[in-house]
């Protein structure tokens, strides 16, 4: 029972990792491996946390720091 708790949180996780893959993947329009000030105002979550997101202020989250919302 145990192993099977431990594989469902395993999974979850798991789901979690790849929803936020997906929503990088998709507000990176021009597919550089960056999402701009501009591209973020496609989700009105990650526009509001932009400032917050971008650690190293080039104006551009990075999938780590985008790893962190």
């Amino acid at each position: 029972m145990k192993k099977l708790v431990i594989l469902g949180l395993c999974v979850l996780a798991s789901t979690a990792v790849l929803a936020d893959d997906e929503l990088f993947i998709s507000l990176d329009a021009d597919s550089n491996g960056l999402i701009s000030i501009t591209e973020a105002e496609a989700d009105s979550d990650v526009s509001a946390q932009f400032a917050e997101l971008d650690t190293n202020t080039d104006g551009y989250l990075s999938a780590e720091e985008f790893a962190e919302y």
